[in-house]
C-alpha cells in the first residue's frame, strides 16, 4: 500500500500543499511547532476520518477559513484510489468523505481503503493509561480491517447513549415502559454480536504477534509479554441473548448509577509481563517496549490479513527510543512506506531508502515544506530545491 500523492488545503497551518512521497521513508524534520505533526494528522484523516490528536474537527480548520481538505491518492493491489475528506464545522454536513470523487454515504465506506499505523510518544498511555485507551486502540485497529465492525460500534454507541438517557430519566421518576428499554437493548445486543467475535479473533492474534515482537526488541526470552482481551461474556454464551438478559436484570442497579454497567464499552485488554500488571510493576523501558511491540504487531497483523503493508506514521518517537529499540524499528521499515517526524535529521541515521523534507514556518506562520535530499542513494543536485508549499 502506497500513498502516491498527498494534498492539504487550509488544514492547520498549511494553506496549500501537494506532496509526492517516497515509497520508502519520508523524513520530516524541523523545529517544534513548524507543522510536521499536522501533515501526519492529514494522512490519518484520510485513513480513519478523524484526527489522532483531537476529537474536535474544528481545531484543524485554518483560522479564518470555513473549511479544510485532506486528500490522498492511494495505490493498493495495483489499483489507485482517490480519497478526500472535507471538514466544514459551521455547515450542516460537518464532515464529508469522497472516494473517487463520489461522496460516500457513510464514514464506514472509508475504512480499509488506506490502512495506517500511527506511533507517537502519547502511545505510552496504552500501557500507563486506563482501559479506554486500550479499547480505542483496538477499535481503530479492527475498524480498518472490518467496516462491519465500525458500523456495529456506531450502532452500539448510539443505542448506549439513548439507554443511558433513559436511565437518567428514571432517576427523576419518569414513567418509562420496559418496551422502550428493550428496543435500545436489542440494538446494543445485535451490535455486540458483531463486535465481540471480531475482538476475540483479531486480539487473540495480536497478542501472539506482540509477544513475539517484544521478545525481538528486548532480547530477553525471560520476559513474557501478553495483551489479553477480557471479554464481557463467556466464550460459550449466545452473545445477543446473554447480553439482552444482563441488561434487563441490571436495570434497577443501572438506574441507581445512571449509567450502563455491562457491555463492550467496559471491556479491558490486560497488559502483563510475566503475569504481572505492567501498569503497576513494569519499568519505563519495559512500557516503551510494550507500546512499540503493540504497534509493530499491528503492522504485521494488517499484512497478514490483507497481504499489504499499511502506511506507518511515526510522530516524534525516534528520539524517545534507545539504540536497541531504534535499530529494531528501522528493521521493520524496509518494506513499509513511512512518514517520520523529528527535530533532528540524524535521528534516522542509517536509513538509506528515504527522502528528506524540511518543514519550517513561513509567512503568517504557515508551513513550508522543502525537499532537501533523498538520502545517500539520491543523486546530488546543485543548490536547494524549490519549496513544495504553494
Amino acid at each position: 500500500m502506497l500513498i502516491k500523492e498527498l494534498a492539504l488545503r487550509q488544514f492547520r497551518n498549511y494553506k496549500q500543499l501537494k506532496l509526492t512521497p517516497h515509497p520508502g521513508v519520508n523524513l520530516l524534520f524541523g523545529q517544534n511547532g513548524a507543522g510536521k505533526t499536522n501533515l501526519i494528522e492529514g494522512i490519518h484523516y484520510c485513513a480513519l476520518g478523524r484526527s489522532h490528536r483531537t476529537s474536535q474537527d474544528r481545531e484543524v480548520v485554518q483560522k479564518g477559513q470555513a473549511f479544510a481538505v485532506c486528500e490522498v491518492k492511494v495505490q493498493k493491489g495495483g489499483v489507485t484510489e482517490e480519497i478526500s475528506v472535507r471538514l466544514t464545522p459551521d455547515e450542516a454536513r460537518k464532515k464529508q468523505v469522497f472516494i473517487g470523487k463520489k461522496r460516500a454515504a457513510r464514514l464506514s465506506e472509508l475504512m480499509g481503503l488506506l490502512q495506517c499505523v500511527v506511533f507517537s510518544p502519547e502511545d505510552l498511555e496504552l500501557v500507563k493509561g486506563g482501559p479506554g485507551e486500550r479499547r480505542r486502540f483496538a477499535d481503530m485497529l479492527i475498524s480498518q480491517l472490518s467496516p462491519a465492525y465500525f458500523l456495529s460500534l456506531q450502532q452500539y454507541q448510539r443505542a448506549l447513549e439513548q439507554r443511558n438517557a433513559l436511565l437518567r430519566e428514571c432517576r427523576r421518576e419518569s414513567d418509562i415502559s420496559e418496551g422502550v428499554f428493550e428496543a435500545f437493548e436489542m440494538k446494543m445486543a445485535e451490535a455486540l454480536a458483531v463486535i465481540v467475535p471480531k475482538r476475540r479473533l483479531i486480539l487473540s492474534r495480536l497478542n501472539e504477534l506482540a509477544a513475539e515482537k517484544y521478545r525481538n526488541i528486548s532480547g530477553k526470552d525471560s520476559e513474557a509479554f501478553q495483551a489479553l482481551y477480557q471479554c464481557c461474556l463467556r466464550e460459550d454464551a449466545n452473545i445477543a441473548e446473554a447480553a439482552a438478559e444482563r441488561w434487563k436484570n441490571a436495570r434497577g442497579e443501572d438506574v441507581f448509577r445512571a449509567s450502563t454497567g455491562f457491555g463492550c464499552h467496559r471491556e479491558e485488554i490486560r497488559l502483563t509481563l510475566n503475569g504481572r500488571e505492567m501498569k503497576t510493576f513494569a519499568s519505563q523501558g519495559q512500557m516503551r517496549t510494550a507500546a512499540l511491540s503493540l504497534k509493530m504487531a499491528q503492522l504485521a497483523l494488517y499484512e497478514e490479513k490483507t497481504g499489504e503493508m499499511p502506511v506507518l506514521l511515526l510522530d516524534d518517537v525516534m528520539s524517545e527510543l534507545d539504540m536497541n529499540r531504534r535499530t529494531q524499528l528501522l528493521r521493520e521499515l524496509k518494506n513499509v512506506q513511512t512518514f517520520v517526524t523529528c527535530t533532528d535529521e540524524s535521528d534516522l541515521q542509517g536509513c538509506e531508502n528515504r527522502r528528506v523534507y524540511q518543514v519550517a514556518a513561513g509567512e503568517d506562520a504557515c508551513a513550508e515544506v522543502t525537499e532537501t535530499s533523498e538520502g545517500e542513494a539520491a543523486a546530488e543536485t546543485d543548490g536547494e530545491k524549490d519549496p513544495i508549499f504553494l
